[in-house]
């Protein structure tokens, strides 16, 4: 019995490990597909580059301080899951995405107006600071989804769930992959070429 019950514990793990894995892995393929891609843009890719890595960079840390809110919503659904009380959660998902949303457009209206000097600060200068702000300009409204998937991810995560989490983001990831081209670098007779804002 004792054998059965480690072979079904270590099932499980893998079971929440591995969708974890992929879906950890589908999150910074969001980025890097930027950078692959606007440092190949004819004519400025160098510069265009830069200006990705800057703010991929501001954004990493954005991001990696508020997906602790991902983690202290996953706590708190799996402490009341493992006590039976789930139920006691009715109103916690609203409350949960309702926080993150409101959170995510304080920091969009605190930094939108200052990037200009957060970007200096960060040695960005002339064309490669242009095209920052332009690059930032257009991806930070994005921070409201990004800070709802986190609430979602941490509900999903809560209930022992990884599975949709994956999913999600392995969707996400071929979706940025493939309008970063078409944005991008355009498409002839369809989409005009915006080079780093299509990026964004």
């Amino acid at each position: 019995m004792k054998t059965t019950k480690t072979d079904i514990s270590f099932k499980r793990i893998q079971q929440l490990a591995i969708p974890a894995i992929l879906s950890g892995i589908a999150e910074p393929i969001l980025s890097s597909t930027d950078a692959a891609v606007v440092g190949n843009i004819e004519g400025y890719g160098t510069e265009a580059l830069a200006a990705v890595g800057i703010v991929g960079s501001f954004l990493s840390m954005l991001i990696w301080i508020l997906a602790q809110s991902r983690s202290a919503i996953s706590a708190i659904v799996s402490q009341n899951l493992g006590a039976g009380k789930i139920k006691d959660l009715q109103n916690f998902p609203a409350q949960a995405i309702y926080f993150n949303i409101a959170l995510s457009i304080v920091v969009l209206f605190s930094t939108y107006f200052f990037v200009e000097e957060i970007f200096t600060l960060l040695n960005a200068e002339g064309i490669i600071l242009q095209y920052s702000i332009e690059y930032y300009d257009i991806r930070v409204w994005g921070f409201p989804f990004t800070l709802f998937t986190f609430a979602v991810f941490g509900l999903f995560r809560g209930l022992q769930n990884t599975f949709w989490p994956m999913t999600i983001a392995t969707t996400g990831a071929l979706i940025n992959i493939g309008l970063d081209f078409a944005l991008v670098y355009g498409i002839d007779g369809y989409i005009a070429e915006m080079g780093i804002k299509g990026a964004a």
